[in-house]
């Protein structure tokens, strides 16, 4: 099954959410942004986004963080609107929506969707880690990693 990715965030982070995603992956096709900005009250916001959950069953949401306004309100209208199919991701660094992205893009079957965000989001907290960690190495004689290219591109 399709799902509808969405990114709410606050200021222009979803927008540049998509700008990363173009860039990484050449196509943000499918994907809404909804910014809560100056420009954006939140009745407004809540607006747009009531219709757009009451236009798709199938919804993966891409919060910027936890207990923000964006979150409360998108979190607040699936959960009133009890649909089994959609979900809200909070805290969502770009490698997750980048990974699910991709995935929807071949669709997800229903009774394995929960069990593919839950591997995917445990997979994106393994990958976030501190330079150099002090905690565990000393800083003295902790490696530098490689920064150079071998080629000439973009740095991607």
């Amino acid at each position: 099954m399709n799902y509808e990715i969405v990114i709410v965030g606050h200021g222009r982070y979803p927008d540049g959410v998509l700008s990363a995603l173009q860039l990484l992956i050449g196509t943000t096709e499918g994907i809404k942004a909804f910014n809560l900005d100056e420009q954006t009250t939140h009745e407004k916001f809540e607006k747009q986004l009531t219709e757009l959950l009451s236009d798709h069953e199938r919804v993966l949401v891409f919060a910027d963080m936890t207990g923000g306004a964006p979150h409360q309100i998108v979190s607040r209208l699936v959960l009133e609107g009890n649909r089994p199919h959609q979900y809200v991701i909070s805290s969502a660094p770009l490698n997750l929506m980048l990974d699910l992205y991709a995935k929807s893009l071949t669709g997800f079957e229903d009774d394995t969707i929960e069990g593919e965000l839950q591997h995917t989001l445990t997979l994106s907290k393994q990958l976030s880690e501190i330079l150099p960690d002090r905690m565990n190495t000393n800083s003295a004689t902790a490696p530098v990693p490689d920064m150079t290219h071998q080629d000439e591109g973009d740095g991607i």
